[in-house]
C-alpha cells in the first residue's frame, strides 16, 4: 500500500515481548510484535510512524509548539507570556524541568524507537526486497535526522540503535557529541545507498537522495567541515536537471498553499485535512492531519492567540534594500504584514485594524482565510528548501576561499529577491564580505523557518545580536542556552546519566 505518510493514524506498538499469563484469552484484534511484522502495509505504516514523530504538535522537531520556538530564541521574533515553558525558553529562563523542550527531547527517542522497529524487523519480513529495502532506508534517513536534531538542540545525547532486550538496555550513558554525529552521517550513508531520485507523485513528502544529501550537508556545515560540506552538496547543485530542483520563480508561491512540493522542495513537511476533525486530541483515530500553528500566531483582532509575532530588527532587516526598481523586498511582503500601502491580512485593510507600528506573520499562516471560526491549517512546512541547498554549498565555498564560486549562488538568491545585481561586485568580495552577505540572505530568506537560531550560534554571533537587538529576554543570555538542558525527568529515571556541562 503506497499512501503517504501523513494520511496514516499513528500505530501503537509493542516496546517488547510481554508474556500474557495463560489464562488469559488473546485479542485477535490487537496489533503484536507476532501478527504486525508481516506485509509490505504493515512496513510502510511503520516508516509512516516515523515521519509522524517528526510533525507531532508538541513534541515534534517540525511540530507547531517547536516552529515558535526556534524563532522565539532569536531576535526576530517573541514569544508570548501566556504559556510559562515556551516564555522561559525565549526569554532564556528555562531550566532542565522545562516541559517544551523535555518534549523534544521525547519525541525525538520516539522517532528513534520506531525507526530501530523498522531496522530491525524490517529485514526479517519475507516481502519485495525492492520494498523492504526503500522502507529500511528511509528509517536509516530518519533516525539520523533525529540524531541530527539531538545533536543540535542538546548535544551529548544517547545513543541507541537496536530494541532494548532487558530493563538494563534502557539506561544507556551519555555520547560525545562528536559520536552522536557520526551516528547521523552512518545513517545518512546508508539511506543515501539505496533511496530514489525521485518519486511518483502520489509519494511526495518521502526523503529522497537528494533530500539525505542536503541534510547530510547540512550536517557538515554544522560542525564546520567544509570540504565535506562542498563535496556533498555540489553532487546535488552539479546535478539540478537529475534531482529535479530550482528556485520556485515567484518566492511568495512557496507558502500560498498552490505550489506545494514544488521544484525548491528538497523535504518538505505534510499536512492536509484528512483524517479526523480535532486538532487537540491525542487519539490517532480522530486527529486530524492539519496544525494549528495559523490560530497560533494570529493576532487577537481575528481570533489568533499571537503566540508568536515578529520584531522591529525583523522588519528592518527586510527594508535595508530595495528592489531593482525601488519596491520592497517580496520576501518582507511574503513573510511580515505590517503597514505598507495596499496591505491585506486576514481580508482586511492592514491599517484599518492595526496600528502603524504593528508587525504581524503571513509566512505558513493561512492569512487569506475569511473562516475566523475554523484554524486547521493544511499548509504544508519545509524541513529543506533548494534555497537552502544553494546558500549551504555558497558558505562551504567561502569559508574555503572560492568566494568566486560562491557568488553565483548567492546571486541566484538575490535575483530572485528582484535586488540589484550585485555578481561582478561579489566575485571580488573576500570571505568576511561574502560571508556578511550570505549571512543576511539566510536571515530574509529563511525567516521563521527555524534556521537562525542555529545559524547565529554556528557563527558565534548569537549572543552579540541579541545583545544588539535588545529583544525581550536578552539581557538573561548565557553561553548555557545554546542548547537545551538534558531534561530533569531523564536524569531521575536514567541511572546512568549526568546533565551536559554548563548546566
Amino acid at each position: 500500500m503506497k499512501i503517504k505518510y501523513f494520511i496514516l493514524a499513528l500505530l501503537t506498538f509493542v516496546l517488547g515481548s510481554c508474556s500474557e499469563s495463560f489464562l488469559e484469552l488473546e485479542n485477535p484484534n490487537k496489533v503484536t510484535n507476532e501478527n504486525f511484522w508481516q506485509t509490505e502495509d504493515d512496513l510502510y505504516s511503520a516508516v509512516a510512524t516515523i515521519y509522524n514523530s517528526l510533525i507531532d504538535d508538541y513534541t515534534g522537531h517540525y511540530g507547531t509548539i517547536n516552529w515558535e520556538l526556534k524563532a522565539g530564541r532569536t531576535e526576530n521574533f517573541t514569544i508570548r507570556n501566556d504559556v510559562r515553558d515556551r516564555y522561559e525558553i525565549s526569554t532564556f529562563l528555562n531550566t532542565f524541568s522545562n516541559g517544551s523542550s523535555s518534549d523534544l527531547y521525547k519525541g525525538c527517542y520516539e522517532g528513534i524507537f520506531r525507526a530501530n522497529q523498522v531496522i530491525q524487523k524490517g529485514p526479517e519480513m519475507e516481502i519485495d526486497e525492492n520494498v523492504k529495502n526503500q522502507l529500511i532506508a528511509e528509517a536509516r534517513f530518519l533516525r539520523g535526522l533525529n540524531y541530527m536534531i539531538l545533536a543540535i538542540d542538546f548535544g551529548s545525547v544517547p545513543i541507541t540503535t537496536a530494541l532494548a532486550a532487558t530493563s538494563d538496555d534502557y539506561y544507556q550513558s551519555k555520547s560525545t557529541i562528536e559520536a552522536v554525529w557520526e551516528q547521523c552521517i552512518s545513517d545518512f550513508d546508508a539511506a543515501l545507498k539505496v533511496l530514489p531520485t525521485q518519486y511518483d507523485a502520489n509519494q511526495k513528502g518521502r526523503a529522497t537522495k537528494g533530500t539525505v544529501l542536503a541534510y547530510m550537508g547540512r550536517a557538515y556545515l554544522y560542525q564546520g567541515l567544509w570540504e565535506n560540506a562542498e563535496t556533498t552538496l555540489e553532487l546535488i547543485v552539479g546535478n539540478e536537471t537529475q534531482y529535479g530542483y530550482a528556485l520556485q520563480p515567484v518566492y511568495a508561491e512557496l507558502f500560498d498553499g498552490k505550489h506545494e512540493n514544488g521544484v525548491e522542495s528538497v523535504f518538505e513537511l505534510q499536512f492536509s485535512l484528512l483524517g479526523g476533525t480535532d486538532i487537540w486530541t491525542d487519539n490517532p483515530a480522530s486527529k486530524s492531519r492539519s496544525t494549528f500553528i495559523a490560530q497560533e500566531c494570529a493576532p487577537g483582532e481575528v481570533g489568533g492567540w499571537f503566540e508568536l509575532y515578529p520584531t522591529k530588527a525583523l522588519l528592518n532587516a527586510f527594508l535595508q534594500e530595495s528592489t531593482v526598481d525601488g519596491g520592497i523586498d517580496p520576501r518582507a511582503t511574503a513573510t511580515l504584514a505590517w503597514d505598507y500601502p495596499e496591505c491585506v491580512y486576514y481580508q482586511r485593510i492592514f491599517n484599518t485594524t492595526w496600528g502603524p507600528d504593528e508587525i504581524w506573520l503571513k509566512k505558513n499562516q493561512n492569512w487569506w482565510n475569511e473562516n475566523e471560526g475554523d484554524w486547521k491549517s493544511e499548509l504544508n512546512e519545509y524541513g529543506m528548501r533548494y534555497a537552502d541547498v544553494l546558500l549551504m554549498l555558497a558558505e562551504a565555498y567561502t569559508m574555503r576561499d572560492k568566494v568566486k564560486d560562491a557568488a553565483p549562488l548567492v546571486h541566484r538568491i538575490r535575483e530572485r529577491a528582484q535586488l540589484t545585481n550585485k555578481l561582478t561586485e561579489m566575485e571580488s568580495y573576500n570571505r568576511e564580505q561574502m560571508m556578511t552577505e550570505i549571512r543576511h540572505q539566510r536571515n530574509l530568506e529563511f525567516a521563521r523557518e527555524g534556521l537562525h537560531f542555529y545559524d547565529l550560534r554556528r557563527w558565534d554571533l548569537l549572543e552579540e545580536t541579541l545583545d544588539e537587538s535588545q529583544v525581550v529576554g536578552y539581557q538573561n543570555f548565557a553561553p548555557k542556552h545554546k542548547y537545551y538542558p538534558i531534561p530533569e525527568n531523564e536524569l531521575d529515571n536514567n541511572p546512568n546519566m549526568k546533565q551536559n556541562s554548563p548546566w
